[in-house]
């Protein structure tokens, strides 16, 4: 954790030893200061307890979590990448018996499940779990709302016909993608999880097509939506692959896969109206129109967002949540998705309970993507259940999708060759002009990396691509940052120029001057051209993070890893994540001891949804 120089007021003067060991920065001190300076002079100063309990519950949903166990401070908060050290068990933590006391008693504190009685209280104590107000709000908020739908009941569906669009399975086991259709528009709301193959573009595909093949269906109007731009995007690109293999097969008409064609995904930022400072759009008094609402690549859901989906989707509506559980959370608070699923990720049967989710959350665990000798599906197995000798071997070498590559060394300049050899093809079909070809080449193998700086990161691989292409295609015309071949990620939304975060690009020569060509669906060609000029906030996209990557796929995905052991994104979601973005081949850059200690180490994310949920 990197410390900041932070001078402590007096009245915050018992934070000191944990400023000083990097475990609060100015935004606690200054919280606690301000709250002392309110309670002064009428209320005495702050104790011991209610100083820290200020302090930790602000700082931990900078850490992804949404509350925080007292028994469990050092852990989480102080060394959130393992268990605490020496020199975090010399910091003066309150024993949890008495600070749970003091917290029960403080006039700071709303106990849950109490009424609210006089001014707003800036914490709320479970007695097991410690929150700051307005993330318990949330999370009481998002385990009310589904509580009440899966109570509730949604028009019927007469006629709906699933048999034809999900044929029984040749082993004569269980469909599960059947029965998460059938899940899904029998209920207000329903969870469909799975890893990568599994399936749940291709049933929610032929859900919608089922739905609105249906005589006198109830689904006038539906919406697809995910957290970014890109995922949006791949949304958008899958179910239109998977209408086509409908169509093609004859198991829906005309009419419906057109409507279904013309159907496009978006982010949920979009789908809601936010307005930058002034919240959203469309809420609790200004609800959706739609009669059925689809949210892919739910893991990245934070809580906050979930709330206001939640808060915007009619109750009578069916609201249908889709994603991988076993892929990296949201990159602020919460863990939405894995709180859904609850016991199902650890193999319970799809009626685990009790609870309001119960009999409304199918998993999907029938690989198609990958042969039943892939290397990637076992290699995504192996880390997902944290067995990290099994990994290993399977990067010993012997598959020809799977290899393990030191960060130094003549293995490792090979693989920046086949990257820059790629790169060169992109620039080639740039100067022709041909955007769909350069942009496929763009997107044919991809370095991943766990960080932005730093040895190994994505600014480290950008730079010695970049440099080996520009070096090898030699009279590239440069301007500034652009030149002909650039590939780019847009990194914010602007919906002047329909450019989205996540979108990406490539810079290509026409006849107009240099342009970026950007896939499009709404265009004929399915690609767009944008003058370079209009893009405001963009990256060279040689490499990307691992964060950005969610809900995209590459045929070979190059993971670039930290040389330390103890860095703290170094995780098992996030090597599950990487991996399960290859289609067809994965090269990790790391070492043996990098790796285990990435399949060994799961992120634990406090969070008291799923105890909501699954009681």
């Amino acid at each position: 954790m990197s410390r900041l120089v932070t001078d402590v007021p007096a009245e915050a003067a018992v934070l000191a030893p944990f400023v000083d060991a990097g475990v609060f920065g100015p935004s606690e001190v200054q919280l606690v200061a301000a709250v002392s300076r309110l309670r002064l002079p009428d209320g005495g100063s702050l104790s011991v307890e209610e100083s820290l309990a200020l302090a930790v519950a602000a700082r931990a949903p900078r850490l992804g979590h949404v509350c925080v166990e007292l028994d469990q401070v050092a852990r989480r908060i102080v060394r959130p990448d393992a268990a605490g050290d020496a020199e975090d068990d010399e910091l003066p933590w309150p024993d949890p018996e008495t600070w749970a006391a003091a917290l029960g008693v403080s006039d700071l504190v709303q106990l849950a499940g109490e009424p609210v009685d006089g001014p707003l209280r800036p914490l709320v104590w479970d007695g097991t779990r410690l929150y700051l107000h307005r993330f318990e709000a949330y999370e009481r908020a998002v385990a009310d709302d589904l509580a009440r739908r899966a109570d509730g009941t949604v028009p019927a569906m007469p006629g709906v016909e699933l048999l034809g669009l999900f044929p029984l399975p040749a082993d004569g086991g269980p469909d599960r993608q059947r029965r998460a259709a059938e899940v899904a528009l029998a209920n207000p709301v329903s969870v469909i999880a799975g890893g990568p193959g599994t399936g749940k573009t291709r049933t929610v595909a032929r859900l919608l097509a089922a739905a609105l093949a249906a005589p006198d269906t109830p689904i006038r109007e539906f919406a697809l939506c995910a957290p970014t731009g890109k995922a949006a995007a791949r949304m958008t690109e899958a179910v239109h692959a998977a209408v086509a293999e409908t169509e093609a097969a004859g198991i829906v008409d005309g009419a419906v896969a057109r409507r279904l064609r013309e159907a496009e995904a978006t982010t949920i930022h979009r789908l809601l109206g936010a307005r930058p400072g002034a919240g959203f759009a469309r809420n609790r008094t200004s609800r959706l129109t739609h009669d059925l609402v689809i949210v892919d690549e739910t893991s990245m859901v934070d809580l906050p967002l979930m709330a206001h989906l939640l808060d915007a989707v009619r109750p009578e509506a069916r609201i249908v949540l889709v994603g991988d559980p076993e892929q990296l959370a949201s990159v602020e608070a919460g863990t939405v998705l894995a709180d859904l699923v609850g016991p199902l990720r650890s193999g319970g049967g799809d009626d685990a309970g009790p609870g309001p989710l119960a009999g409304r959350v199918t998993v999907l665990d029938r690989v198609h993507r990958f042969a039943a000798t892939s290397g990637i599906a076992e290699l995504a197995d192996a880390v997902r259940t944290g067995e990290a000798d099994r990994a290993l071997s399977l990067l010993d070498g012997s598959r020809p999708d799977l290899q393990l590559v030191a960060p130094s060394g003549p293995t490792s300049d090979d693989v920046l060759d086949l990257l820059v050899d790629a790169g060169v093809g992109v620039v080639e079909a740039a100067r022709i002009g041909d955007d769909a070809e350069a942009l496929r080449r763009a997107a044919a193998v991809k370095v991943l990396a766990a960080t932005h700086r730093g040895v190994n990161g994505r600014f480290e691989w950008e730079q010695r691509i970049e440099r080996g292409v520009l070096d090898r295609v030699g009279d590239v015309d440069r301007r500034g940052r652009w030149y002909v071949g650039r590939p780019v990620l847009v990194t914010a939304n602007d919906r002047l120029n329909r450019v989205f975060n996540g979108d990406t690009g490539v810079a290509v020569a026409t006849d107009d001057g240099l342009l970026v060509a950007l896939p499009d669906p709404r265009e004929p060609s399915g690609i767009r051209r944008v003058a370079p000029a209009r893009l405001h906030e963009v990256d060279t996209w040689w490499s990307m993070t691992i964060h950005k990557s969610q809900g995209s796929e590459f045929p070979h995905v190059v993971v670039a890893l930290p040389p330390t052991i103890d860095s703290p994104v170094l995780t098992r979601e996030l090597l599950y994540t990487a991996v399960t973005r290859a289609r067809e081949q994965v090269t990790i850059v790391a070492t043996e001891e990098t790796v285990r200690a990435a399949v060994s180490r799961p992120i634990a994310r406090a969070s008291g949804l799923a105890h909501r949920l699954w009681p």
